[in-house]
């Protein structure tokens, strides 16, 4: 639960109780198949207020692969031969070589499955020894990302941002770094709070907007996350600065690209690309 507790007032009790746990919800799109020309809202008719308390925002979409097919195909053949009562040989034969299947896909994943024994010994430990906490300079990082994204759930049709959306990434980097036994939050787990926020936020758009906001994404995960070794510049299209322009009034940008302000700022203009190049700093 957001609050970690619950308010009750009933037949003259009035009283507030432990509530930490998740709540998982799923919801069936209108029609029977999610309508990507709609937005996440529509879809589910379900109301902003109610949506925004919910800290990730799972679409699953019914997408044709015919590798991902003949794998749930290959699982549910298997799963099936597994019920069959022991008895005839055929059975027999039809489960091992089920079963060697699954040993086999299982080798090809390369990891290690966790008896569930002691996955539940190392929840329960994280559970009750581990208390990781944010440091300040990681949480004006998050406040910046909340910042950005305000601005883009703005200009879009998806889920809105909200305040609770700030503190979605602090438990998600505080549960990140719980299940590593970390006592400390750091630079993994708030870059991994983001991205999943991210991926939440554009998932939740119309199939228009999905394609420019992935772009965009993946290039701000980089600068957020620090890593811009690999990134010395970052592109900006000229016509969609004379558009953001024209939406206030503005029509010539002469004048501001030849500015002492647009050089001071490591901006430099590219007029045979037909972009502004705004250099990095180290």
């Amino acid at each position: 639960m957001e609050q970690q507790s619950i308010s009750i007032s009933k037949a003259g009790i009035v009283t507030s109780l432990q509530a930490r746990c998740s709540v998982i919800a799923a919801a069936n799109p209108i029609g029977g198949r999610y309508d990507s020309s709609k937005t996440f809202s529509q879809n589910v008719e379900l109301t902003d207020p109610i949506v925004s308390r919910f800290d990730i925002l799972c679409v699953i979409k019914d997408v044709v692969d015919p590798i991902t097919d003949e794998m749930l195909a290959q699982f549910v053949v298997d799963s099936h031969c597994k019920s069959q009562p022991k008895g005839a040989n055929l059975t027999d034969r039809s489960a091992t070589n089920s079963q060697d299947g699954v040993q086999a896909s299982i080798g090809k994943t390369e990891c290690e499955i966790i008896p569930q024994e002691l996955l539940k010994k190392y929840i329960t430990y994280a559970k009750l020894n581990v208390f990781p906490r944010l440091h300040d300079a990681d949480l004006n990082k998050l406040a910046q990302v909340y910042a950005e994204l305000r601005i883009e759930s703005s200009h879009g049709q998806g889920v809105p941002i909200a305040v609770r959306h700030i503190e979605s990434m602090i438990r998600m980097s505080e549960a990140h770094a719980r299940i590593h036994l970390r006592q400390h939050v750091i630079q993994e787990d708030v870059d991994m709070a983001i991205r999943v926020l991210l991926e939440s936020f554009i998932s939740t758009q119309k199939f228009g907007v999905q394609k420019a906001l992935q772009k965009d994404a993946l290039q701000f995960e980089e600068i957020m996350s620090g890593s811009t070794a690999k990134f010395s510049y970052v592109d900006v299209k000229i016509a969609e600065l004379q558009s953001k322009a024209l939406d206030h009034g503005i029509s010539d940008l002469e004048a501001f690209f030849s500015s002492s302000e647009f050089s001071g700022a490591n901006f430099e203009l590219d007029e045979a690309k037909g972009v502004i190049r705004h250099r990095l700093t180290h």
